[in-house]
């Protein structure tokens, strides 16, 4: 569902300081649904940098919706005045608008 999978895995590694495992487990809970929650520090980086939340049942983990998510890490960043930042503030929302379809899609089927 997301149209260029490589392009997004580049722009949250390298634009937006994921690693490529933690890219890689967000796409992958955005497509499946969730994530069962184990011992793994993946998971754990997600949900501290507000990408994943745990489910009321305490047994999976929900991703967050793009919009949120990628805010989230967004806001980490110190300096959001600067023109690099406006800059990666458009790549964010950009990067957002191609996320939501795999999300809303996994919803609409579930």
């Amino acid at each position: 569902m997301i149209r260029d999978e490589g392009s997004v895995l580049e722009r949250l590694t390298h634009e937006l300081g994921l690693t490529r495992g933690e890219a890689e487990t967000y796409l992958r809970a955005l497509k499946e649904g969730f994530l069962r929650i184990g011992d793994d520090e993946v998971s754990r980086q997600l949900l501290a940098r507000g990408m994943l939340i745990r489910a009321s049942d305490e047994k999976v983990y929900l991703p967050v919706h793009p919009r949120l998510a990628i805010s989230n890490l967004f806001r980490s960043f110190p300096d959001r005045t600067s023109v690099q930042m406006r800059e990666k503030r458009k790549m964010c929302d950009k990067l957002t608008l191609e996320l939501i379809p795999a999300y809303e899609a996994r919803r609409r089927s579930a």
